[in-house]
């Protein structure tokens, strides 16, 4: 049976200078083995691709962080102790994709599997139809400038929440597309953990 965890609302009146965001970014390897709670959850999303404008019949909706063509088409796959989930920024919702506990596949360093919280950033193909997206180079080049964009966006929710973060390059995208059952049109571009501060 699919389990779909409902996220609570995003809190989009927290207070905390972008200025000093920015000030304060950094990757941090060390976390507390704490999962996030689901209200932490749900802000770190919605911070990371949310819905900032619902579609229209005219027009397509908008997210938190820019894509080429307004493609959409990166998806955020989270990984957390009781099994894999889908990131549905439409109904700000987690869908189940496994359930199992896939974290050991997050990267190739063994010291990142024990974060509480992984995020697998894969970019859907057949979303980039426009001329700009002409052959699998032009994909992967806007694809991973995107998913930069949303990176980005986890670490300044971080900063400003205190939670640790670093992104990995280092994945076997290979395995873990087979762990995960992605389509061929579905490319894992990078992965990013998260867990709260050891500096609380």
């Amino acid at each position: 049976m699919i389990d779909t965890i409902k996220l609570p609302l995003p809190q989009k009146d927290l207070t905390f200078p972008l200025m000093k965001a920015l000030e304060k970014r950094r990757t941090i390897r060390k976390w507390k083995n704490d999962p996030l709670s689901d209200q932490e959850l749900s802000n770190l999303l919605w911070a990371a691709c949310g819905i900032t404008k619902e579609e229209t019949k005219r027009s397509k909706s908008k997210r938190t962080s820019p894509s080429a063509c307004n493609s959409q088409s990166i998806k955020i796959y989270v990984a957390i102790e009781k099994g894999l989930f889908l990131y549905d920024e439409k109904e700000h919702q987690l869908i189940q994709i496994l359930s199992e506990d896939i974290r050991e596949n997050i990267g190739t360093q063994k010291t990142m599997h024990s974060a509480p919280v992984g995020l697998i950033y894969v970019s859907d193909f057949s979303k980039m139809k426009n001329f700009l997206f002409r052959n699998d180079e032009q994909r992967w080049f806007f694809s991973g400038a995107d998913t930069g964009f949303v990176s980005q966006n986890v670490y300044l929710y971080c900063a400003a929440r205190n939670l640790s973060t670093v992104v990995l390059g280092l994945v076997n995208r290979e395995k873990l597309h087979k762990v995960i059952g992605l389509k061929e049109h579905e490319k894992i571009i990078l992965t990013q953990v998260i867990g709260y501060s050891l500096n609380e």
